[in-house]
């Protein structure tokens, strides 16, 4: 826990994970224009959870001084899943037809619960024992794969018909 984290300091985590979280999102949200929601959902939110959780352990190993460090895997876990847990809402939101109508409240929402779940997870799960970190090779395959799920995402959703302005 970042007890002995100035609250300056944990404001700051929390933006700054706050602003990538509301780039990311509202940026994959904009497939929006070319995919289905029950596509765009779980790839928006999935690609955002990932982001949002690197950017909140990378940021509280960086600037906490306490000697201890957050494990990248456990706090990407917690973010995927409040993902899926957001994507789930949201598909039912949009049968329901009870969605605000301007998208981009939506996907600030969904920014800021992930957010505020990777700060507090980083926070949270910060250990002082030696904590198993994945290389820097493994986390740029997480990036990579991510990234190229957005291309072929699109693929097959234009070979199925769901794709297109």
């Amino acid at each position: 826990m970042m007890k002995n984290t100035p609250a300056f300091i944990r404001l700051l985590i929390l933006f700054l994970t706050l602003l990538v979280s509301i780039v990311a999102t509202t940026l994959l949200f904009t497939l929006g224009l070319i995919l289905i929601e029950f596509l765009l959902y779980p790839l928006a939110l999935g690609i955002s959870a990932l982001l949002t959780g690197l950017t909140a352990v990378w940021l509280t190993n960086r600037l906490s001084h306490d000697n201890l460090q957050t494990p990248v895997a456990a706090v990407v876990r917690w973010c995927e899943a409040t993902a899926v847990l957001l994507t789930l809402l949201l598909i039912l939101g949009q049968a329901a037809d009870w969605l605000p109508s301007p998208p981009i409240f939506v996907s600030s929402g969904s920014a800021i619960v992930l957010a505020l779940v990777a700060t507090y997870s980083a926070g949270q799960l910060r250990r002082a024992a030696p904590v198993e970190q994945p290389s820097a090779r493994r986390i740029a395959a997480w990036l990579v794969i991510a990234f190229l799920a957005i291309p072929l995402v699109l693929l097959v959703a234009s070979l199925f018909g769901w794709a297109g302005a």
